[in-house]
């Protein structure tokens, strides 16, 4: 992939998102929890696929009635999401990672997490 194109691969079709829609799913308690952690990290997803959140924010986002998730749900949830690979396994509460092939943004800069220093 060059750095001004989208690339999924040979054949691979694609179909952009609104982010602003991803983010409001998130916070939408409608949805599996699973599905939500799936959600925040499309919708804050930044051009390598990394949604940084700081510390307990995730548990907010997920959280109902202006009360966050505990930690060990929001543990639970991320297992979940990680085993329906709706994010990658390296994803943690302080950055949910989407892999290569499932997201890839041509604009924005990278903002450094606390998750994953290899970048």
């Amino acid at each position: 992939m060059t750095s001004s194109s989208i690339d999924f691969g040979l054949g691979r079709t694609w179909g952009g998102v609104c982010q602003q829609e991803y983010q409001r799913m998130a916070r939408d308690p409608r949805h599996p929890l699973a599905y939500r952690i799936h959600f925040a990290a499309l919708g804050w997803a930044d051009r390598h696929g990394h949604a940084s959140f700081g510390p307990g924010k995730l548990a907010a986002l997920l959280g109902t009635d202006g009360k966050p998730l505990s930690d060990q749900s929001t543990n639970n949830a991320l297992a979940r999401a990680k085993q329906l690979d709706l994010v990658s396994p390296r994803s943690g509460a302080a950055c949910l990672l989407l892999s290569y092939h499932l997201f890839q943004k041509r604009k924005g800069a990278p903002v450094p997490c606390r998750l994953h220093r290899d970048r």
